[in-house]
């Protein structure tokens, strides 16, 4: 889907929650979504193919006051983050919370993330007195916290993020403007500080690009950091290590705001001119060129949440006004008569070719 051409998209089915907002989007399955809105709840749709979203499940009053994370576990469950201070497991078979997972200081939590590779939850702490924290929990023994690093950050903890294949690698960024990278096996918090990040700014989102680490404020100012040795100071100063600084990003970008760093896309809005764009990036190349318009978007309303469905060439959007939209890519008809899907049977059939070709 992002290519080396900009594909249009056209806007197809929407569903209405106005005036709630639609804080998070999240894919069980290629056909079901999950959703957190403002009024505590959390929404299930059936997505299908095509253009279309339906709900079929709501559970309402999900925390006792807002929901500030959702991270999916796997094709029936995820795990919610809320400001009453407590994690909880979904089963969406059941429609119900299975497990609640605690903390000592019972903080509010503003973030949270899964790790299939350790079957972890970590979650981040609003500073309360001097302490803001970073909780993990395995949730093959949740009943108490496996890792409480609470001296690392002085401001409330909105980002975490687990390494996608460093089983052990975890991040954490801040109002305080650092980003902070673990090694959650070990207990002992200095020791588990492997690297501190100063972005300058309040770190709205974090995560990795390959080994390297991203930072997004939410004054828009955005950077690129090498993994270094938080021991050795002379590393930071070597060239190769040098961070990519892109600075406040809205005007070479095009945009009012960031709303999220995508896997491969950056999706970008402008409340001015009632648009949403999806910038692809590989590294630290991002190829404004190509850049892919959903026009309309959300209206004058902040977009919060975009989800990408590739396989079925389609985004998903949530908003401040409300609404949940479908966006489907012109001319695609669905997984099995995609133009990628196309690509991928060609890619096949050369490969068998080439395999079984005689001599």
């Amino acid at each position: 889907m992002f290519s080396n051409k900009s594909p249009k998209f056209t806007r197809g089915k929407s569903v209405g929650y106005s005036p709630e907002y639609v804080y998070t989007l999240d894919a069980l399955t290629p056909s079901r979504v999950v959703s957190s809105l403002s009024d505590r709840s959390l929404r299930v749709f059936d997505t299908g193919s095509g253009a279309n979203i339906t709900e079929i499940a709501k559970l309402s009053n999900a925390h006792k006051s807002n929901i500030t994370g959702v991270s999916v576990v796997d094709n029936n469950a995820a795990v919610t983050a809320g400001e009453d201070g407590v994690a909880k497991v979904w089963d969406f078979r059941q429609n119900k919370a299975t497990r609640e997972l605690r903390q000592s200081t019972n903080s509010p939590l503003l973030s949270i993330a899964y790790s299939k590779l350790t079957n972890t939850v970590a979650s981040g702490t609003e500073l309360v007195g001097q302490d803001a924290g970073v909780v993990l929990w395995d949730l093959r023994n949740p009943q108490k916290p496996v890792r409480e690093y609470i001296d690392s950050h002085n401001d409330d903890v909105t980002c975490v993020t687990f390494h996608p294949t460093n089983a052990h690698s975890l991040l954490s960024g801040a109002t305080d403007g650092l980003v902070t990278r673990y090694n959650t096996t070990i207990s002992d918090e200095d020791d588990a500080v492997m690297q501190v990040v100063n972005h300058g700014a309040s770190i709205h989102c974090t995560g990795f690009v390959g080994n390297d680490i991203y930072a997004l404020s939410h004054m828009e100012t955005f950077s690129i950091y090498r993994p270094t040795d938080k021991d050795d100071e002379a590393e930071e100063d070597k060239p190769e290590n040098q961070a990519t600084v892109f600075g406040d990003v809205r005007e070479p970008w095009g945009c009012e705001y960031v709303v999220d760093i995508g896997k491969g896309y950056v999706a970008v809005g402008s409340n001015s001119d009632a648009k949403l764009s999806l910038i692809p990036m590989k590294g630290e190349r991002v190829f404004l060129q190509h850049r892919i318009e959903l026009p309309g978007a959300h209206g004058e309303e902040v977009v919060r949440c975009v989800l990408v469905d590739e396989r079925n060439s389609r985004i998903f959007t949530g908003g401040e006004d409300g609404n949940v939209s479908v966006w489907q890519m012109e001319g695609h008809l669905g997984e099995a008569g995609s133009e990628w899907s196309e690509i991928d049977r060609q890619k096949r059939k050369k490969q068998k070719e080439k395999r079984f070709k005689p001599y």
